[in-house]
C-alpha cells in the first residue's frame, strides 16, 4: 500500500512541538527584482510566518533573497524539513549571533548539547 505524497510547497510545519498551517507567500514583483546572498553570505534573520488561522508565528531563517518589498526566508522545523516562504520586509529582523545560539541551544537534543556547548551558557557570543 502506497502512503500519501507530501504536498509541495509544503503548507504545515512543527515548531516546538506544535503544528501550525501557515499561508505559503509567494513573491510579488517581477523576477528581474530579485536579488540574492551568497551561501555563507546570507543573515540570520527572525522572520513572522502568517498562518491559515491568522495571526502569525516567528521563526529563525536565513534569508536566501530579497526584492523591494520582501524577503525569502529559509527554515527548519522540528522534522528537519526545509521551508521557504517570501515574507513582507516589515515583519523580518536580523538578529544576533547570541539570539541563533540561542535557538540552537533550545532545538538541540538534551543529550546532544554538551557535545556542542560543552560548559558555555547559550547565547553569550561576542557580537
Amino acid at each position: 500500500m502506497m502512503g500519501t505524497m507530501p504536498i509541495y510547497p509544503p503548507t504545515s510545519f512543527l515548531l516546538e512541538g506544535v503544528t501550525h498551517e501557515f499561508v505559503h507567500p509567494e513573491r510579488l514583483g517581477n523576477i528581474e527584482d530579485v536579488r540574492s546572498w551568497e551561501p555563507g553570505q546570507r543573515p540570520k534573520v527572525h522572520a513572522q510566518v502568517p498562518l491559515k488561522a491568522g495571526g502569525t508565528v516567528g521563526v529563525y531563517a536565513q534569508a536566501t533573497h530579497w526584492n523591494r518589498t520582501q524577503i525569502s526566508v529559509q527554515w527548519f522545523d522540528d522534522d528537519k524539513d526545509s521551508l521557504t516562504a517570501w515574507i513582507p520586509k516589515g515583519a523580518v529582523r536580523p538578529v544576533t549571533n547570541s539570539e541563533w545560539d540561542i535557538d540552537e541551544y533550545n532545538r538541540c537534543p538534551e543529550w546532544l548539547r554538551v557535545i556542542q556547548w560543552g560548559k558555555r551558557l547559550p547565547g553569550f557570543l561576542a557580537e
